[in-house]
């Protein structure tokens, strides 16, 4: 029989997002949870767990609330596996954000290239020209981190089937 493995908070608010104002049944997970979990799940390949244990503070202990946590973690790796079946990187108003980042990258490059051409190798200058180059990186550093997110979920998409499978069971300490 395979070890379990375990989620132990605080409060319940500390596994789900902050933003979501749906009753807690429904609620996402704060997504530093849900890739915990997952690691969690990777990292035990060798030996598979039999269960996921979410260890809840008995002062937050009400009628039913356990069971709203353990069909919103469901929930919310049921949605993981869908979304990890399509490779969306941006919703629409992140695609703006990206098309934006990626026209001041470009404004950069243009910039730092004209300075390069104007100016003879002035140590000044040239470290104008590098720190437009890097402005423009770090604009794009966002939509590259979301692109690296989004493979990553699509390559997570085996793990995640595995882990809508797994029974959930919730403790109070």
């Amino acid at each position: 029989m395979a070890a379990a493995f375990a989620i132990s908070v605080n409060s319940i608010d500390d596994l789900f997002d902050p933003y979501t104002a749906e009753p807690l049944a429904s609620r996402p997970l704060r997504a530093e949870v849900r890739e915990r979990i997952l690691r969690a799940w990777i990292d035990s390949r060798e030996e598979r767990p039999d269960h996921l244990s979410v260890e809840l503070p008995v002062g937050q202990r009400r009628a039913g609330v356990g069971e709203d946590v353990r069909d919103a973690i469901r929930s919310d790796l049921e949605r993981a596996y869908r979304a990890s079946g399509h490779l969306l990187v941006f919703t629409r108003s992140e695609r703006r954000e990206a098309l934006i980042a990626f026209s001041f990258l470009v404004v950069c490059l243009l910039a730092s290239s004209l300075v390069d051409r104007v100016t003879d190798d002035d140590a000044l200058f040239v470290g104008v020209s590098q720190g437009l180059v890097v402005l423009g990186w770090v604009a794009m550093w966002q939509p590259a981190q979301q692109l690296v997110q989004a493979l990553s979920l699509r390559l997570s998409r085996k793990r995640y089937r595995e882990l809508t499978l797994i029974p959930i069971e919730v403790s109070w300490g």
